[in-house]
C-alpha cells in the first residue's frame, strides 16, 4: 500500500471510528496499531535460512536453503467451528448474538499469506562473452508452497465491515 492510499485509509477509518461513537485520541491510537501490523510484515521483505556448516558431511555441498516471504493480512468475517458436520456444515456464521449468549469474544480472525520455498544452490559455469561473468549460483527450487496462516484474532465491532449485521436493517 502507497502513502497516499494509505492516509486515504487511516482518514476513511478515523471518521468511521467517529461515526461509531469513539474519541478521537483512542481511534487514532487503534488506527495506529494496525497501521504498524501492516509495516512490519511489509518490513520483512524476503528472509532467508542458511544451512549450518557440518564438517563431517563430505560431498559437493547440497546444503538446503529456505526462504520465507510475508504477504497481504487479511481478516475473516466472524465465524465459529462447530467440531460436528450437521447438514454438511462444521463452520458456521458468527453473530453477535451468538457471542453475547454464550459470552464469547466477536472476533474475527487474521491471516498472513506466507510464501515458503526450500532450495540448494549451485555455482555454474556461464559463458563469460554472454554474461559478464565466469561463474554464477543458480537457485534449484525443491520444494514451494504458498497458504495462509492464521497470527491471531481481532475483536470485531458490531455493524463494522466485518461484521455479518452489516446492512442490516432494524426491526
Amino acid at each position: 500500500m502507497d502513502g497516499d492510499d494509505l492516509e486515504m485509509e487511516k482518514a476513511r477509518l478515523l471518521s468511521l471510528a467517529l461515526d461509531f461513537g469513539f474519541d478521537e485520541e483512542s481511534a487514532k491510537k487503534c488506527l495506529n496499531r494496525l497501521v504498524n501490523l501492516y509495516v512490519v510484515f511489509d518490513s520483512f521483505g524476503e528472509i532467508t535460512v542458511e544451512p549450518g556448516y557440518d564438517p563431517s558431511r563430505r560431498g559437493e555441498g547440497d546444503w538446503r536453503y529456505a526462504s520465507v516471504k510475508f504477504g497481504k493480512v487479511t481478516l475473516e468475517r466472524p465465524r465459529v467451528w462447530t467440531g460436528e458436520s450437521s447438514d454438511g456444515k462444521e463452520v458456521l456464521n458468527f453473530l453477535p448474538r451468538h457471542a453475547r449468549l454464550q459470552n464469547m469474544m466477536y472476533s474475527s480472525r487474521m491471516k498472513v499469506q506466507v510464501h515458503f520455498q526450500v532450495y540448494i544452490q549451485k555455482l555454474v559455469r556461464s559463458d563469460k562473452f554472454k554474461t559478464g561473468k565466469d561463474k554464477y549460483v543458480e537457485k534449484n527450487v525443491i520444494y514451494e508452497d504458498n497458504r495462509d496462516i492464521l497470527i491471531g484474532r481481532i475483536p470485531v465491532m458490531v455493524r463494522s465491515e466485518l461484521c455479518w449485521m452489516n446492512g442490516v436493517e432494524k426491526r
